[in-house]
């Protein structure tokens, strides 16, 4: 009997760690220097939470961001099926008050409904980007571009219709990570946001579902693949706690 409670209490803090790790505001913060950044920007801030999902965002995590940032960048499943619209317009209420929000569609989002998702986004004063691209206001006339990517679970993507159009520097946010396999080094892409895997959500002896998220250097630049802000299926995670991303990006010193 002793060794099946202790068993059963030592179940029971190991499912309350996990909830605690899917739960945790870890922010992780990342510079970045391209040499075709355009110097005359100076430096541009991110802020990059993908995979929200049920949760509500936290004031703790937002109280930690080091300055206000340039935009807010959210990489897909804002939502989920079952989330009440009032739950997703606080948060995009949160950050609204921060700056600029502007974000991607990612597989889960549609079960929300998107008429009512819609509007709910246009009243919050939020760009959806559907395979088009948004440019960072910027006194130095120099255009920095992030290109949104339509879900690419559903054939929405049309990543050409977003290369098309001239920029001096540019970024693509795009739910799914899968999109890296259509750029290439004459894609005129430096960075790519994604998100959709969780980082696996649930690793064991360091084995999960996906890869944990982290920054990979590509031939054309950089992805940056996040392990999100919520969950999907069950709040738990383990080995792969829940983070947002404040990205600096600057141009390349001379040394």
């Amino acid at each position: 009997m002793k060794i099946a409670a202790a068993a059963a209490i030592a179940a029971l803090l190991f499912l309350c760690y996990m909830f605690w790790e899917a739960h945790r505001n870890r922010l992780r913060r990342l510079n970045l220097e391209y040499a075709d950044f355009p110097a005359e920007h100076g430096t541009l801030t991110i802020l990059f939470i993908s995979d929200i999902h049920r949760r509500s965002i936290s004031d703790k995590l937002l109280r930690g961001l080091p300055q206000k940032p340039d935009v807010i960048c959210i990489g897909g499943d804002l939502t989920e099926k079952g989330v009440p619209l009032e739950r997703t317009r606080d948060n995009l209420k949160k950050l609204g008050k921060i700056g600029q929000v502007v974000m991607v569609y990612g597989n889960n989002d549609p079960e929300a409904g998107l008429p009512n998702l819609e509007r709910i986004l246009a009243e919050e004063k939020t760009v959806l980007l559907r395979n088009e691209s948004y440019e960072v206001p910027s006194a130095s006339g120099k255009r920095i571009h992030i290109a949104g990517i339509d879900e690419m679970k559903f054939g929405w993507d049309r990543l050409e219709a977003c290369l098309k159009q001239p920029a001096d520097f540019r970024i693509v946010l795009c739910h799914n990570p899968d999109i890296h396999r259509q750029l290439n080094e004459q894609s005129d892409v430096r960075l790519v946001l994604s998100g959709h895997t969780h980082g696996g959500q649930i690793r064991l002896f360091g084995f999960g579902l996906y890869e944990k998220g982290k920054l990979h250097r590509r031939a054309f630049g950089d992805q940056l693949i996040s392990n999100g802000y919520g969950t999907t299926q069950l709040p738990l995670r383990l080995n792969a706690p829940a983070e947002a991303h404040f990205i600096t990006i600057t141009g390349k010193k001379n040394h």
